[in-house]
């Protein structure tokens, strides 16, 4: 069977982006491992409970960084391929798709280090400066569904 890139050529030029899009699923699925290994093998979080722990706990760091990271990560594929799928320019769907990666996994690392406040600082601001990658994109998804 064909590749859909080889079945529709001009797909090769969103390359980069589904390459952002599969190595966060990448990361994804690693936190998941180290939620439920460190997570929730080295506390006393109960899965399917509320968190009990606090910032300063790397555990409760772990699964609090996992749970936002499966809530963001639908919204941010289905983007991508929306884009694609309405013909947003390759060039920004590739840069806003890489930027917004790369912030998410400085999260991760801001997160997991315990750096910073708890509110309003670098977690808070890459965090912020990801989700808005994402809403540049939708947004320009969204003009392009509209002028179809």
């Amino acid at each position: 069977m064909d590749k859909l890139t080889d079945l529709i050529p001009p797909l090769t030029e969103y390359h980069p982006a589904l390459i952002a899009l599969t190595i966060l699923c990448l990361a994804v699925l690693v936190q998941a491992l180290l939620a439920g290994v460190l997570g929730l093998g080295r506390s006393d979080e109960e899965p399917g409970k509320p968190l009990k722990g606090a910032h300063d706990d790397l555990s409760f760091r772990i699964l609090r960084t996992y749970a936002n990271s499966t809530e963001n990560l639908s919204a941010f594929a289905i983007i991508v391929f929306l884009s694609i799928i309405v013909g947003v320019g390759p060039g920004l769907v590739n840069w806003l798709a890489g930027i917004h990666v790369a912030l998410r996994l400085v999260y991760w690392v801001v997160y997991y280090s315990g750096v910073g406040k708890v509110a309003g600082g670098a977690r808070t601001i890459t965090y912020a400066s990801g989700l808005f990658a994402n809403l540049i994109l939708a947004g320009a998804t969204l003009v392009a569904v509209v002028t179809l």
